[in-house]
């Protein structure tokens, strides 16, 4: 399992994905498609962290399926890994494709809205630690500049769900209907290079609207100006539900630290 985990950070690190630390989960602009080539893009943020209760990684990319049309195919996957417990068991590996149609209101502009065809999260293991479920989702993306470097970027994404797994039959008391995400990014000054805070919360409760039963998630993501440390600095605090499929129904409080890429 460790190797499998190794020789995905190294494809994505050969990937080289050119969206910068400021550019937010969902929030890069399509790039120019290249005639010739397609090419992966980093999707939602990827990265390694360590601390309480345990390591967390995400791997993430995106990949443009037809030129002419915004019609995307996404990828991320989520560990969580107990590197301190013996033998350092894998406990949770996530699995979520979807495949969505991006709307751009102007050609280059920061103002899109993303059309969820499908989305799939499950993790892949059977009896009573099964979990999947599908949604249909619709999310709207902008962002504003309060500067010259420094922009408020924001997200929000509602979901319609089905094609529960008979464990996780009550996911959306933890996961809720919605998602809202909002980056400030390059706040930090002339110390540090591309910099973003990025705030992600999701209701949950008995009508699944409640944004303090759900889960909140707060992350920094950093680099310096010196040339010998390539990844970001990424530190990330969670608390509340549905931080992974298997402990979904769990009240965990996260604190780590570790690299971006």
């Amino acid at each position: 399992m460790l190797e499998k985990i190794l020789v995905q950070l190294a494809i994505i690190a050969l990937i080289q994905v050119p969206a910068s630390v400021g550019q937010q989960a969902y929030a890069s602009a399509p790039p120019v498609a290249d005639p010739e080539l397609v090419r992966l893009q980093q999707y939602k943020p990827i990265y390694a962290i360590a601390g309480r209760p345990d390591t967390k990684i995400q791997l993430s990319f995106k990949v443009q399926i037809m030129k002419e049309l915004g019609l995307y195919f996404g990828y991320t996957q989520l560990m969580l890994w107990d590197v301190l417990k013996p033998s350092a068991p894998i406990r949770d590996i996530n699995y979520n494709p979807d495949l969505f149609y991006r709307i751009l209101f102007e050609k280059n502009s920061p103002e899109w809205i993303d059309i969820g065809l499908f989305e799939h999260e499950s993790n892949g293991r059977d009896g009573t630690a099964s979990r999947s479920w599908n949604r249909a989702s619709l999310r709207y993306h902008s962002a504003t500049h309060l500067d010259e470097t420094t922009q408020v970027i924001w997200s929000l994404k509602a979901w319609m769900p089905y094609g529960y797994n008979d464990s996780n039959v009550d996911i959306l008391r933890y996961r809720g209907l919605w998602e809202f995400t909002c980056s400030l990014t390059d706040f930090l000054g002339p110390f540090f290079g591309p910099n973003e805070l990025s705030l992600r919360f999701y209701p949950g409760g008995t009508y699944y609207t409640n944004p303090l039963k759900g889960g909140q998630e707060l992350t920094l993501r950093a680099k310096t100006n010196y040339r010998s440390l390539a990844p970001s600095v990424v530190f990330q605090v969670f608390h509340g539900y549905g931080e992974n499929m298997l402990d979904y129904r769990e009240d965990r409080f996260g604190l780590r630290a570790g690299f971006g890429f």
